[in-house]
């Protein structure tokens, strides 16, 4: 789950990241900690469709206000969930234009917080943790705890599935691994390759052994780290904690 703050009070956002993140957490929510933006132009100049599963959005900022950003916003990601965050309940309607999932006063509280994550309908389960993606000329939602691992050929990912489906995505290697490599399930082994920690069933001297039965092979030069990750991984699983 990745979320985006975009408010030029640093102070606030600072705020509002620290509840969101301890909601998350509580609620064994994979996620990232907030990523800040102290405006809309830099937000929507780093923004691509998918980058973001919910944005909290201050509604009083210079430059851009939040509803003009918010209508950018849409105009790229249908599927994003936007929260607007102000002292004012003024545009309360007018966030219904942009299919607004709630309207967060400031002051925030811990518990306006909450309100506004679970009318965003989040869950610990893991067809909601996914990103849009490019997929043989439209565009594809993939469910990232679905994945067992993914290979860069021919100037296309090929994303091989637990239930052993395949799709083919329009993307480079670069900005694809980008995007799965924020969720710390998935381990970068070997050059073009990412794989789901999620579905490994053996760690061996020199490769993974997938529960389908496929062998990854990782680099000599990656081993050291990809092996602490995996412990890592494990460490968590065995304490029955949320995916790292």
């Amino acid at each position: 789950m990745k979320i985006a703050i975009v408010d030029d009070l640093k102070l606030d956002a600072e705020q509002l990241s620290h509840l969101i993140f301890s909601y998350m957490k509580e609620h064994r929510i994979p996620t990232a900690a907030p990523e800040i933006f102290p405006n809309g132009k830099t937000f929507l100049a780093s923004f691509t469709v998918g980058s973001f599963d919910i944005v909290f959005l201050d509604i009083y900022m210079d430059g851009l206000s939040g509803m003009e950003t918010a209508q950018k916003l849409r105009a790229l990601d249908a599927s994003c969930r936007i929260v607007f965050v102000t002292t004012s309940p003024d545009f309360a309607v007018d966030s219904y234009d942009v299919n607004a999932a709630f309207y967060l006063l400031k002051p925030v509280t811990m518990e306006r917080v909450s309100k506004a994550l679970e009318r965003c309908h989040l869950s610990a389960d893991e067809a909601e943790v996914s990103v849009l993606v490019p997929c043989q000329g439209t565009e594809l939602r993939l469910p990232l705890h679905q994945i067992s691992y993914t290979e860069y050929l021919k100037r296309r990912i090929l994303v091989h599935m637990r239930d052993r489906s395949q799709h083919e995505i329009s993307m480079n290697q670069r900005d694809f691994s980008a995007l799965l490599l924020s969720y710390p399930w998935f381990c970068d082994c070997i050059k073009g390759v990412l794989v789901n920690l999620e579905d490994v069933d053996k760690l061996l001297e020199d490769r993974f052994l997938m529960k389908s039965g496929a062998s990854i092979p990782i680099s000599r030069l990656k081993y050291r780290d990809v092996r602490e990750q995996y412990i890592q991984y494990s460490y968590h699983l065995v304490r029955g904690g949320p995916h790292l």
